[in-house]
């Protein structure tokens, strides 16, 4: 009797520690800290490095403008980083909230020089964990939502309340400034713009299980979501843009890809579904993940501006 139970405190104990060691595995390769990577151009094809070279320009372009670099602190304790453009007399403020693994200039500066362009003072910002923004984790907008919320009143309070703030992100920051959106935000928030959101962290992490690693959802996501808990003091399913934007009443302009196979078009449908306040959906043929911008630049501009003319 000893040994049998000698031998299934083993098997326990050894089962525990698997758990502990996938877990932990999977969360340093989809949730620790980015590092920064340099790709080879000999990777890349002809067109690529001609898309890299023009969105290097407007990054360098968008750092020539010498913007100011601001901080705050967030709840938590953490120093967040913005990069804040103003335009003489600004019809609006945009702030501009970069994807998993992205930066602000980087993903941001392109779109950024039509919003300077068109009257807007311009603040991107790294989400916790990401580029100058201090953090050790991505929370796939879990808690940058509350972060997002301190941006608005930032911004609201430097500009006086006398023009209108539209928050935009994409990707990962397009769940949080949807997540945000569910927040009590100043009332000069006027719109929110979310370019290929997904409907909830849970939901991402299952597909991305799936249909990009290949993995099955048990135990996988399940582990992930452990060490979430452990390590990051969060859950991948205690919030969600679906659930917040039931209690939304702010404008929201949905953007999304029809080709995206990384955050599917039918996670943005999801989020338009759950809106309770005005909405538009906009879906991009031939756009992948994140590049309905790039793909059709003319008429996201125009639907963009059309949008703050409505809500401005």
């Amino acid at each position: 009797m000893k040994n049998t139970t000698k031998i299934l405190a083993g098997v326990l104990g050894g089962g525990v520690a698997a758990t502990l060691i996938l877990s932990n595995i999977f969360y340093n390769i989809g949730l620790k800290r980015p590092t920064q990577k340099k790709h080879k151009k000999a990777e890349r094809s002809n067109k690529e490095l001609a898309l890299q070279t023009k969105l290097d320009s407007y990054r360098q372009w968008f750092r020539d403008q010498n913007p100011e670099k601001i901080t705050i602190e967030s709840f938590d304790g953490l120093k967040l980083t913005g990069y804040y453009l103003p335009c003489e007399n600004a019809k609006r403020t945009v702030i501009c909230v970069h994807g998993y693994h992205g930066e602000g200039i980087r993903d941001f500066a392109f779109i950024g020089k039509f919003y300077y362009e068109y009257g807007s003072n311009v603040l991107v910002i790294d989400q916790r964990g990401h580029g100058e923004s201090e953090g050790n984790y991505v929370d796939m907008g879990v808690k940058a939502r509350f972060d997002c919320k301190q941006w608005t009143e930032l911004i609201n309070a430097r500009t006086n309340g006398a023009t209108p703030i539209y928050l935009d992100g994409v990707s990962m920051g397009a769940a949080t400034v949807l997540m945000a959106g569910g927040l009590e935000l100043p009332d000069t928030v006027h719109g929110i713009i979310a370019d290929c959101g997904f409907s909830s962290p849970w939901d991402q992490v299952q597909y991305a299980c799936r249909q990009v690693f290949h993995l099955p959802v048990f135990p996988t996501a399940y582990l992930l979501n452990l060490q979430c808990r452990l390590r990051a003091g969060y859950s991948l399913r205690e919030a969600s843009p679906a659930e917040a934007l039931k209690n939304c009443k702010i404008p929201i302009l949905f953007i999304h890809g029809e080709d995206d196979d990384y955050v599917p078009p039918t996670m943005s449908q999801i989020n338009y579904d759950a809106c309770a306040g005005e909405k538009q959906i906009e879906i991009v043929p031939k756009a992948t993940h994140a590049m309905s911008y790039i793909v059709d630049t003319d008429r996201c501009n125009e639907t963009l501006l059309n949008f703050f003319k409505k809500y401005d």
